[in-house]
């Protein structure tokens, strides 16, 4: 069955955010009063379960809301850092956008960051939708998603970097492609088993038009 919608994931699949996030982490730390972290420990931190490296990263649940919030706001002041992973992003997307119905990004970012990173490389008129989810509740949105756009679970392919988002497919019985240049490690991501494991941005293409 084709997939008639596509899905991408944000930070560390379309953008590449994992520097720009490594630098406001630690300058919240010392607002905060956390642990920063190590060049090396972010090494071994992109091998771990979201759960894993919550118990490292030694931020008092209470705090965690704020804590991202000023992550977030703190992104969006620098969202003209914000770059691709690849300059071929335009070409990719329009072709997605060709293959498929239904195009849109669910993201844990807030939207104006991400709005500004599609008009920057011109292809907002690409997405039907651009919905922000909390850390852990992307297959709820999933779910509405597949319910808006009268969807079979076979019909979505979702696009991420993280084994949270895998498992979020996972429990919304969709198909996932995880990238191998995002937050997670290649490693941690086959663990939790995706669909498919791409290299390049280009491979989510064929794929698409494979199953067509």
């Amino acid at each position: 069955m084709a997939y008639r919608c596509i899905v991408f994931d944000f930070d560390g699949t379309l953008a590449d955010t994992e520097e720009l996030a490594f630098e406001i982490y630690n300058e919240l730390a010392k607002k905060y009063k956390y642990h920063p972290v190590t060049r090396e420990e972010l090494m071994h931190i992109k091998n771990l379960h979201i759960k894993e490296i919550m118990e490292i990263v030694d931020i008092p649940f209470y705090k965690l809301p704020r804590v991202i919030s000023q992550g977030q706001k703190r992104m969006r002041v620098r969202e003209a850092e914000i770059r691709s992973f690849t300059p071929n992003i335009k070409t990719v997307v329009d072709g997605l956008r060709e293959q498929t119905e239904v195009m849109g990004i669910l993201t844990s970012n807030v939207k104006r960051t991400v709005a500004s990173f599609l008009k920057h490389y011109a292809i907002d008129g690409d997405f039907d939708f651009l919905v922000s989810s909390a850390l852990l509740s992307k297959q709820k949105k999933i779910r509405k998603v597949l319910k808006r756009y009268n969807l079979k679970k076979e019909e979505l392919l979702y696009i991420g970097d993280e084994t949270r988002d895998i498992e979020a497919c996972h429990r919304a019985g969709v198909d996932v492609a995880a990238v191998s240049w995002g937050y997670n490690s290649v490693l941690a991501l086959k663990r939790c088993q995706p669909t498919y494991m791409v290299e390049r941005i280009e491979d989510i293409l064929e794929i698409v038009k494979e199953k067509r």
